[in-house]
């Protein structure tokens, strides 16, 4: 994603009990798909459609899950904010717990479909970030929808976008990862994001693209992805 996110909205209508642009600190989260121009390159835009629809329902029961909110959907890329109805501590934790099993719902969808059926491993790289933002409703036509606004959301943005630089597929914003339950040891580097002036501190949570690893699925992990995913 090129274009800054100041302001997102789907058509779902917000939560009755949010007032219009109120701040908050939400935990937000970006996902990209890997691998998914070459998809298209190798088979018939109905089987690509099929995949995605397959995996993004996956990922929005997820996060329902961990009680976050799928903000839009577009492409191969998803935005989901934690911490609407939880408090900050609580919505960091979801949204990295989300993102984990994001990560082991691709490797058993890889077992399943991508690699007998389109001849290699799909990946995703994803971007976490907290802090303040504002959360309203917003409409250009049609009824109002969720939008949220701030520099926290570009940041989440920017840090997705970062995981093909740093060559690792989950990074964590310092602000996310002090909030974390069970942190775990990752390493953390200062970096530069596109679009934003200040230095930011990360953490390389997730592990190196195109590794050529999937995961081994039991009959157990099979019935788990066809029932998150319909």
């Amino acid at each position: 994603m090129e274009n800054d996110y100041l302001m997102l909205n789907t058509c779902c209508p917000i939560a009755a009990d949010i007032k219009p642009d109120t701040e908050q600190e939400l935990t937000v989260l970006f996902l990209d798909i890997r691998n998914f121009t070459r998809l298209m390159e190798v088979q018939s835009s109905q089987s690509v459609i099929q995949v995605v629809r397959r995996l993004f329902t996956a990922f929005n029961q997820i996060v329902k899950n961990f009680q976050g909110k799928v903000v839009e959907m577009a492409g191969d890329n998803l935005y989901a904010v934690f911490g609407l109805q939880t408090n900050v501590r609580e919505a960091a934790n979801n949204a990295y717990q989300a993102a984990k099993m994001m990560f082991k719902t691709v490797g058993l969808f890889n077992t399943a479909y991508a690699e007998p059926f389109y001849g290699g491993p799909l990946e995703i790289g994803v971007g976490i970030n907290t802090g303040k933002v504002f959360v309203g409703e917003f409409a250009l036509d049609g009824p109002p929808a969720l939008s949220v606004m701030g520099l926290p959301v570009n940041i989440a943005s920017r840090l997705q976008l970062k995981t093909k630089e740093l060559n690792n597929d989950l990074l964590i914003s310092e602000n996310t990862y002090r909030l974390l339950d069970d942190e775990g040891v990752f390493e953390q580097q200062t970096v530069r994001l596109q679009g934003i002036t200040q230095w930011q501190q990360v953490r390389l949570a997730g592990k190196p693209y195109n590794t050529g690893h999937s995961i081994s699925g039991t009959r157990q992990d099979m019935d788990y992805l066809l029932a998150i995913s319909g």
